[in-house]
């Protein structure tokens, strides 16, 4: 038995001595961080199989970013014999299926080498490679699903590297980890088999693997490559991981039943920036305008321009889901995204319900607040108005229209917001208090950049959704919101495009600025100033013959924002911007055609464009944040900055 437990020990380190040593080396592409995290995740993942499994395999595992990666290290032949060299590139998706711009270099150069004579169709024979892609199968009827990820690993493959994992996309449409795992799977046998020296042939192309369900051949592929789940898009990898999920046709719960729209990490990420979810789609936010008039320190733009009270107004929406995942995105793209409804679909009239008495528990919350006044705070336990611009697209919920209509049942006006991608759903829309459409850009080109949109077919959809605002008799608004280096050199053009809505309103708005954001590059610099906001809505004007029917009327310097509106509700003399909501309600409630001339009311003075207030109700009090007096004393604000306030914050 001493002879036989000698001579294993000897074979034990004879074998120990024989294994190959295996260098994993993980590549990621990104643009904010989220292969980085899954390279790392992957990496320590990684190093706790081999030291399970196989803790003789001499292994070194080196993470490395795409954006200063030098692809010659690739074609470089490991120094030390028989070693087993692993490549596993994790690659986000940018706009139109591209790479993140900061490694495109890279999948260029890769490119080029496959179609370089120059270069040796066996150049990477001596590696063994798995390509992870993140993206949206939102983006798949566009071409664009992880189309960086599949053009890379049909270039290693080109080049003789062995595929030794089919292609993993990993689509915001469910939850990452799951499609994660079933790629990280395949690449931890192999790697087992490559320690263990065991051959392998290459994973061939062709076969389909996504949702968790094996297709056949080709199907619902968009590429020559083996594919594992499913994919992000315009960096969308971080949606992924910051929840912005979206459901594809096949994304049913067993059984058949339509799954939630809402996941536990939607439910989580949003519950966590204040969101109050309803039901499985829909939510409710405490604006901070409606603190802001609680406490008497005052009113939103739509106090100033329709009348309304900030601190009885609810912020809602009755779909979380949205079809576009614009750049501006005050949400961040929590949110998920689809182009059609394919969820379990709650009661409009329990949407309702559960949200006014979400929105009550929060107001509840206020009355601690130093500074709020008894009477509104009471008021405000009263919804009289609901914003349907929270986040995502509210039209997009079959049931719009019986939610509305539960809204007016209830005395709440809408102010309903649509990203005019759904012209069908305007047209079949009851009447609301005021329907706005954003035109967020003038072009297509420019629109693609900015909104992002998942139709293949935006720009027709776009414009068609102002012929059907052309068509509604109540009020209409356009929404635009403007963003530095990105939309605000078009101003002919978006006058050109007013003609197409005749809406009754237009509002031009600065983008707001909500912190740095995965989903988003944009910073302080792209905010425009009032007075840049006002200059462009001034040269609008003077194109395209606008100014015969238009005409500024009222301001909010507070909000960044003006209004321009139709030269019919100047009655009199006088503009007649804000609502009589009551009547509005009779009207609604009746059946019979009405118009927006109809519920007009005069707009008080203070609000007009122009005035000493600059659209900042004198009711209320305008209150500086410390800092800004601060600064204001010490002479540390500029001229520009100092033109955005009606009095000096010096003297507050």
């Amino acid at each position: 038995a001493v002879g036989a437990g000698v001579a294993y020990l000897a074979w034990s380190s004879r074998r120990r001595r024989a294994l190959p040593p295996v260098r994993v080396r993980l590549l990621y592409g990104s643009t904010t961080g989220t292969s980085q995290k899954w390279s790392a995740s992957l990496a320590s993942r990684l190093r706790e199989y081999v030291a399970k499994e196989l803790p003789e395999t001499p292994i070194q595992i080196l993470i490395e970013d795409l954006a200063t990666f030098h692809i010659d290290a690739l074609f470089e032949k490991p120094g030390q014999q028989g070693t087993q060299e692993v490549v596993l590139v994790l690659l986000s998706t940018h706009t139109d299926g591209k790479p993140p711009p900061a490694c495109a270099h890279f999948c260029d150069l890769l490119g080029d080498h496959v179609h370089d004579f120059r270069v040796d169709r066996d150049a990477l024979a001596h590696l063994s490679f798995a390509v992870l892609g993140f993206g949206s199968s939102d983006y798949e009827s566009a071409g664009h699903f992880c189309t960086s990820a599949a053009q890379v690993d049909a270039a290693f493959a080109a080049l003789s590297s062995r595929r030794v994992a089919p292609l993993g996309r990993v689509s915001d449409t469910m939850e990452a980890e799951p499609q994660v795992a079933a790629w990280r799977s395949s690449v931890f046998d192999a790697v087992r088999r490559l320690a263990l020296g065991e051959h392998m042939e290459p994973i061939a192309a062709g076969v389909v693997v996504g949702a968790g369900e094996e297709l056949e051949s080709g199907a619902e592929s968009d590429s020559d490559s083996t594919t594992l789940g499913s994919a992000v898009a315009d960096d969308v990898e971080e949606l992924a991981e910051s929840c912005a999920g979206t459901v594809n046709s096949s994304a049913l719960q067993a059984g058949g039943a339509p799954r939630e729209m809402v996941t536990k990490r939607h439910r989580e990420q949003l519950t966590k920036e204040g969101y109050k979810i309803i039901g499985s789609h829909s939510a409710v936010k405490l604006c901070r305008w409606t603190k802001h008039q609680l406490r008497g320190r005052g009113g939103c733009y739509k106090h100033s321009f329709y009348g309304i009270s900030s601190y009885q107004c609810m912020e809602a929406t009755p779909s979380l889901a949205c079809a576009n995942k614009c750049v501006f995105c005050w949400r961040h793209h929590k949110n998920p995204t689809g182009t059609e409804w394919k969820w379990k679909m709650d009661e409009p009239d329990a949407i309702v319900a559960e949200g006014i008495e979400a929105h009550q528990r929060m107001i509840r919350e206020c009355k601690g607040i130093p500074g709020v006044k008894k009477d509104r705070w009471e008021a405000a336990m009263n919804v009289r108005h609901c914003a349907l611009s929270l986040v995502g697209e509210p039209i997009m919920y079959p049931r719009i229209n019986e939610f509305v209509t539960e809204l007016h049942r209830r005395k709440i006006s809408t102010f309903l917001v649509t990203n005019a991608q759904f012209p069908e759903a305007i047209d079949a829309l009851v009447p609301v208090t005021q329907l706005y459409i954003s035109v967020d850009a003038s072009t297509p080109e420019s629109l693609k950049a900015v909104d992002r949109p998942i139709f293949t077919d935006f720009w027709d959809r776009f414009l068609a959704s102002m012929h059907s605002l052309a068509k509604k008799k109540q009020r209409t608004t356009y929404r635009l919101t403007l963003v530095k280096d990105h939309n605000m050199s078009d101003a002919k053009e978006y006058a050109r495009l007013v003609a197409l809505g005749d809406p009754d309103f237009i509002e031009i708005k600065s983008v707001t600025f909500c912190g740095e954001s995965k989903a988003s590059n944009l910073t302080m610099g792209n905010v425009p100033w009032h007075e840049e906001v006002k200059a462009f809505s001034e040269a609008m004007l003077s194109h395209e013959g606008l100014s015969e029917n238009y005409e500024l009327a009222c301001e909010h310097q507070h909000s960044n924002i003006v209004l321009i509106a139709h030269r019919r509700f100047r009655i009199d003399g006088r503009w007649h911007t804000w609502i009589d909501y009551d009547r509005f309600h009779e009207l609604a409630a009746q059946g019979s055609d009405f118009t927006a001339l109809d519920y007009a009311l005069p707009t008080p003075e203070w609000a007009l464009y122009g005035s000493d207030e600059h659209g900042f109700d004198p009711a209320e009090v305008r209150v500086y944040h410390n800092r800004t007096k601060q600064k204001a004393k010490q002479g540390l604000l500029s001229e520009a900055q100092l033109r955005q306030y009606p009095t000096n914050p010096a003297d507050a």
